[in-house]
């Protein structure tokens, strides 16, 4: 029987459950998995979905479960995406809308899997929802046939449309046909009365394409808020597809010419998360980074009439107070503790994401999660963490041979650190303004060095950190700059925006700024590498190694490949050998 929730139209019978693998046919008709149901269920931000003309800092509860009809390499909810057999707890619709009342949420959103794997879950999770007067919404990639999309406009409030590219060739990346049903979906959703926003991948290279989304998205409504999601390579996505912070942010700015409200997400310190009216240029809300695909806004947001008269198109009433998630919760965050549980496996010689899956089944509770979410911010509690996974795996004379190798570094380190003053340091992503939190392993790596941190003198709070100001940075005079590995930007940009800024430090005079490589200071034990790296550059000479040999030593005892031959990426779980199918495209939405 043909499914028709969506364009693929899958066969589904007794041999087949589709590309979503969560149907079956049960006589004359097609039903969800019985055994399918939310495996998460997290208080969010809607601002973290993210969602920015709709409830602004309105309290959600975001669920998630398995499956999804597209196959996009760089997904970054990929194992959620696939559809395994992951045999954890899970709740049912009831579950989540007794858990969204007991937290005050105004509402649910589906996220991080497709919704149309789950689409009778989500239909039955809806109908109950509205009855409690809440409000519902997901992050789809919309490839609904048009029969689904009249059935789904009511009975959802919100959508958040993962679109992408314009051309057909980005789509059967993804392993479907055209990208024809996801703009005319826009158009009936929008036409229906549901709020919409679109989300919309930036690989570089492919600016035409991104710029002819937003002409297409202007022919069916110019308020329609556009999110530029900057490509991030994940998984086995060469660095060379990911354009820079400043190429985003002056794309960004050209699609004004289109829609009225562009947003720039994925780079860290831009002023591009900000709306502006677009008949006067003021700034009407201010918002931040707030991590992968996330943003925050710096203040409450109630009156959407810029003082030239012209009015916001907004949905829905401001929270007087937002929302803070706490450790890994929260938008696309805890995919990112996917990955550094992967990270450690890999170590251990457990590349196997079956494995992964099993592991992360017993350590997944929200105490669990938040317990590891400090153990990974120092560089000694690191250690146990190693120690907490390799007990779960198994494996555990692999993770005291791990914790032996970090352990002997550390000793080292830690005499030059002793013996020598590495002067004061500042750590910060993507933007010279944007400082990583006081209490991030980061700053830790750096105290350990020998170095003194002067983010700790920073009090509040963000994630992964938010803005200061240029003052902040003179004020406090750094002898040394490090640039985050996870998001960074070339450091000729980097010198650049200090200029614009009026930084003048003694690293900017000196020139010792720094960017340390992909996930060598955060998410994976390569941060070892990364605390060498720091050291010696505090430190220059004093440590007597030679990185680079560190680095080889390490690739090749962990990761089976000399650091030479590996090809940097943002992954945590491992770096790419180069093995990549092509100039694919990525994936905003799982």
């Amino acid at each position: 029987m043909k499914c028709k929730i969506c364009e693929m139209a899958c066969d589904i019978n007794e041999h087949s459950t589709g590309r979503c693998k969560t149907y079956q046919l049960d006589g004359d008709k097609i039903i969800q998995d019985p055994e399918l149901g939310y495996l998460g269920a997290f208080p969010v931000s809607i601002e973290t979905i993210p969602m920015l003309h709709y409830y602004p800092a309105g309290k959600f509860l975001q669920v998630f479960s398995t499956g999804c009809n597209f196959k996009c390499p760089g997904c970054i909810a990929r194992l959620l995406a696939s559809r395994r057999s992951l045999g954890w707890p899970t709740l049912n619709p009831d579950q989540v809308i007794e858990t969204a009342l007991k937290l005050g949420c105004i509402g649910i959103v589906s996220t991080l899997n497709e919704p149309a794997a789950n689409f009778y879950m989500f239909h039955e999770l809806a109908l109950k929802a509205k009855e409690k007067g809440l409000l519902v919404g997901c992050s789809s990639n919309c490839y609904f046939t048009e029969e689904t999309i009249e059935e789904l406009s009511g009975f959802v409030n919100f959508m958040n449309v993962g679109i992408k590219g314009h051309s057909d060739d980005s789509y059967r990346n993804c392993g479907v046909l055209s990208s024809k049903p996801v703009f005319r979906n826009i158009e009936k959703l929008h036409r229906m009365g549901v709020h919409v926003e679109v989300s919309a991948v930036y690989m570089k290279g492919k600016e035409e394409d991104v710029i002819q989304v937003a002409r297409t998205l202007a022919n069916i409504s110019t308020s329609i808020p556009l999110q530029l999601m900057r490509f991030i390579p994940f998984g086995d996505a060469p660095i060379a597809l990911e354009p820079s912070i400043g190429a985003s942010e002056r794309l960004c700015n050209s699609l004004h010419d289109h829609l009225q409200h562009v947003y720039l997400f994925n780079s860290p310190g831009t002023g591009l998360m900000d709306t502006f009216c677009p008949e006067c240029g003021e700034v009407i809300i201010e918002r931040e980074f707030y991590g992968p695909m996330g943003s925050r806004l710096l203040k409450p947001w109630s009156n959407y009439s810029c003082e030239c008269g012209h009015s916001i198109p907004v949905t829905g009433t401001g929270a007087i107070e937002s929302f803070s998630e706490s450790g890994f919760m929260g938008g696309y965050r805890i995919s990112r503790a996917f990955g550094m549980v992967h990270a450690v496996l890999t170590c251990l010689g457990i590349p196997e994401e079956e494995r992964m899956l099993e592991v992360w089944k017993k350590i997944s509770s929200s105490e669990a999660l938040m317990d590891i979410h400090h153990m990974i911010q120092n560089p000694t509690s690191y250690l146990e963490y190693i120690r907490l996974i390799a007990d779960k795996a198994g494996v555990q004379e692999k993770g005291e041979d791990l914790v032996s190798f970090i352990g002997k570094r550390l000793e080292l380190i830690e005499r030059v650190a002793s013996e020598n003053d590495g002067g004061s340091a500042y750590y910060c992503m993507g933007s010279p303004l944007f400082a990583l939190n006081a209490g991030r392993m980061e700053n830790n790596l750096v105290n350990f060095a020998g170095g003194q941190s002067i983010n700790k003198l920073l009090q509040k709070e963000g994630k992964p950190g938010f803005n200061v100001e240029p003052g902040f940075i003179n004020d406090n005079n750094p002898k040394t700059i490090f640039i985050s590995g996870f998001l960074s930007r070339p450091l000729y940009e980097f010198y650049g925006l200090c200029k614009y800024y009026g930084i003048e430090a003694d690293a900017v005079k000196q020139q010792r700024i720094y960017a340390l490589p992909p996930s060598w200071d955060f998410g994976s034990p390569r941060w070892i590498l990364g605390l060498l790296y720091i050291a010696d550059k505090l430190h220059p000479g004093k440590l007597e190694i030679d990185i680079e040999q560190e680095a080889n030593t390490f690739y090749r005892r962990y990761y089976g490949i000399y650091y030479s031959e590996a090809k940097p990426n943002r992954s945590f779980h491992r770096p790419s050998s180069g093995i990549w199918p092509g100039e694919l495209t990525g994936c905003t939405h799982a």
